[in-house]
């Protein structure tokens, strides 16, 4: 997916160390709540981390289904919450809560996007010239369920670069944050954002350069 190994190693070394983390976080004594939002960025960050090693292929749909159920989790997490309700200590905001089921719901989104990537490497590009010959050969007949480059291909990566830049922007969003709270108390929650925003910009960076 990363060509630059420099890029590609440090990047899984960075999500390595953040899933460790908040997996960390997740089992500190804290809100229930709380603790399954880290566990869920936890799954994500290891999810992206699969994602880089070389020449492993899991299932797509599985994991794409629970990222899709974790972005409904703090949906409805978001809009539970009751207005002027004091949040407790260790509790995240409507907001950031909305941003997470952003977050899962665009990892969602990478795993399919890849999946369909990965069905049309090598062996599929020389089913399609085949399927093309035969075409030419046999005046027009096609091969159904063929992947076919074209429109859709292109708004993917429209799509994916559109992400990047979202996420780019998040990034940035969260090292003011970081830089603000260099003596609080939650600077580990931040960086942890922080490493997960640039992670997702590079990988959808990526992702649309395929």
């Amino acid at each position: 997916m990363i060509e630059n190994g420099v890029l590609h190693w440090g990047l899984t070394a960075l999500l390595l160390a953040a899933s460790l983390y908040a997996a960390f976080r997740a089992g500190r004594k804290s809100p229930s709540d709380t603790r399954v939002g880290f566990g869920l960025h936890a799954a994500m960050m290891a999810a992206m981390v699969l994602m880089l090693a070389p020449g492993l292929r899991w299932p797509a749909l599985p994991q794409i289904l629970f990222f899709g159920l974790a972005a409904w989790w703090f949906v409805l997490r978001a809009v539970s919450r009751r207005p002027g309700h004091i949040r407790p200590a260790g509790r995240a905001t409507r907001a950031i809560l909305l941003y997470h089921a952003l977050t899962m719901a665009a990892m969602a989104y990478m795993l399919a996007t890849m999946d369909v990537h990965g069905g049309q490497g090598p062996e599929a590009a020389d089913v399609e010239a085949a399927g093309m010959g035969q075409t030419a050969h046999h005046g027009g007949a096609a091969l159904a369920g063929l992947p076919l480059p074209g429109p859709n291909q292109a708004w993917s990566s429209q799509a994916a670069l559109v992400l990047a830049v979202a996420f780019g922007l998040a990034a940035a969003v969260w090292a003011v944050f970081l830089l603000r709270s260099l003596k609080g108390r939650d600077r580990g929650d931040t960086v942890l954002e922080l490493v997960s925003a640039a992670s997702m910009s590079v990988m959808f960076s990526a992702l649309a350069a395929a």
